[in-house]
């Protein structure tokens, strides 16, 4: 009797292994090889491709590259000498947090500022400035000295009171009100200070106050 309980149990353990092969079956992936070419170009650091083969990418491709980058530089640069880009838009970073803002904007930081009401300031992390016909990344930051983004504190305030229930042990129950520092900010204009090509030659922090 224990020896057919235990040809039924192998069997029934084999089965289960075959049929559990065939139902989840591990599919296959097929490796892709993917090839990078670096070549020098003038207002980048580098351009890379992705390729199946590697000699997808030819030295004419590079050229058209050349040639189309530089027709899209001359165009911005043109906007921004002529001033006809229209109105610009630009993605800040304040106070660990970003914010997406245009001209006559108010944003508004729920944390200590040590300007006071009324200075005029100037934003240097620029991530981002766009208009209707282009948009400028930086890596992380766009150049202190190409955009200029000034603001105004119009307002320095408390939130409203907010309560805060403190329970511990041995009947030990307080409450405590708390208010957080509140400072709006007016957006007074966004401007390019030159064209992409005339960057300064020397740099420096003197004079410079970044938030």
């Amino acid at each position: 009797m224990n020896v057919m309980r235990r040809f039924s149990f192998n069997c029934f353990k084999t089965f289960s292994r075959q049929a559990s092969a065939v139902l989840f079956k591990e599919p296959q992936l097929q490796s892709v090889c993917f090839t990078r070419t670096i070549s020098s170009r003038k207002n980048s650091n580098f351009a890379s491709s992705a390729s199946l083969s590697p000699n997808t990418y030819s030295d004419n491709d590079f050229e058209t590259d050349e040639a189309i980058t530089d027709d899209v530089l001359s165009k911005i640069n043109t906007q921004i000498k002529e001033n006809s880009h229209g109105r610009l838009f630009a993605v800040i970073q304040l106070c660990e947090r970003r914010f997406k803002i245009t001209a006559e904007d108010i944003i508004a930081i729920g944390s200590y500022f040590p300007a006071n009401v009324g200075d005029r300031i100037c934003f240097e992390k620029v991530l981002l400035v766009g208009s209707t016909d282009f948009t400028l990344l930086g890596r992380p930051l766009l150049h202190k000295d190409l955009v200029r983004v000034e603001a105004t504190v119009i307002e320095k305030t408390f939130i409203v009171p907010r309560p805060l229930y403190r329970h511990g042990r041995l009947r030990y129950r307080r409450l405590h009100w708390f208010r957080t520092p509140y400072t709006l900010f007016r957006i007074n204009s966004i401007e390019f200070k030159h064209s992409l090509d005339d960057l300064p030659e020397v740099e420096g922090i003197q004079g410079r106050v970044i938030y």
